[in-house]
């Protein structure tokens, strides 16, 4: 396939993405982008991003990542709250990191829930790809408060997270949001190490 022919189909596949997804795909970058520099404006564009999602996901018969989208919307003002006053001081929170300790029991909860929605989507729903969709979901969860409480190993996760959903989704044949969730998993590394570099900063 030469250059012209490349261009031609992705130049069809936008035209027929819809203007649902082409929302999601903005302003879910604009989340992730403003996260990884630390802005809290971020948690209103994941708020919008998420709220469409719920109706994208349910239409494609991805029921669990409807609902985690419903999460979104709930714990997107907890953690807009959180950046803004959820120090000690009320004041602005502080990038930190997790405990080993914290970290296993992060990892537990996952895990605690992956198979067990998997297996519930998978016998009481018409769900697509349930194991997977539970694992996106489950993680994310984990992965959602870890970032509303600016832990740096949020960025581990997502890393992880977004490069299954990028199967998820492009199964689905929703292929714009498949993209996005590979952009989400290179911002994912650039944020950790943006992160880093100020929780360095912090401990001196």
């Amino acid at each position: 396939m030469n250059f012209s022919e490349i261009s031609h189909s992705i130049l069809n596949a936008a035209a027929e993405t819809s203007a649902v997804e082409w929302l999601i795909f903005i302003t879910a970058i604009l989340y992730v982008l403003l996260a990884g520099v630390e802005n809290s404006w971020c948690w209103l564009f994941g708020i919008i991003s998420s709220a469409l999602s719920v109706y994208l996901c349910y239409t494609g018969q991805l029921f669990l990542e409807s609902i985690l989208s419903v999460f979104y919307v709930v714990i997107g003002f907890y953690g807009w709250y959180q950046w803004k006053h959820g120090s000690k001081e009320k004041k602005e929170l502080r990038i930190s990191s997790a405990s080993t300790k914290k970290l296993c029991v992060f990892f537990l909860i996952g895990f605690s829930f992956w198979l067990p929605i998997g297996v519930f989507a998978e016998s009481f729903s018409t769900q697509a790809l349930p194991y997977v969709d539970a694992f996106v979901t489950s993680f994310s969860i984990v992965a959602t408060y870890m970032a509303a409480k600016k832990l740096i190993q949020n960025w581990m996760f997502w890393i992880v997270i977004d490069a299954v959903a990028v199967y998820l989704y492009a199964a689905r044949d929703f292929n714009l949001i498949a993209l996005l969730y590979f952009i989400y998993t290179l911002i994912a590394l650039v944020g950790y190490f943006s992160w880093k570099k100020k929780i360095n900063v912090l401990s001196v």
